[in-house]
């Protein structure tokens, strides 16, 4: 019994290296991008994950004793989602979030907070 187990441990812990070799910290924070006028730019993403896995025997329906062994199937899926969800944009001064969205409702927010921002801060 204990070699069926093995079995499936070693099928998840290949899953879930994969996985961890695909969406590391960089990838969700990026490495940041230093421009030539000093300005750093750090990309961001949102990462969405899914994994699943398992194993079983297969063969015909008998008492299985500790010594018989019956053959092994396993398998694991993932699924690994990234979107680019904007920059951080840092002059040495301030910091400034500058987000890339699909919704036009939500751009015209952001713009009309900075306006009043800046009114606000000339006053």
């Amino acid at each position: 019994m204990a070699e069926k187990n093995k079995r499936i441990d070693r099928l998840i812990d290949a899953s879930v290296v994969t996985l961890n070799d695909l969406a590391d910290v960089d990838t969700v924070i990026g490495k940041p991008i230093v421009t030539a006028s000093g300005f750093q730019i750090i990309p961001f993403s949102k990462v969405t994950m899914g994994s699943l896995s398992g194993g079983g025997e297969y063969g015909d329906v008998k008492v299985v004793k500790e010594t018989d062994s019956m053959p092994f199937a396993g398998g694991s899926g993932s699924v690994v989602s990234m979107k680019p969800m904007g920059f951080i944009v840092d002059d040495g001064k301030t910091c400034r979030l500058v987000r890339v969205t699909d919704q036009p409702i939500d751009n015209l927010i952001e713009k009309a907070s900075e306006i009043i921002q800046n009114v606000t801060a000339k006053n």
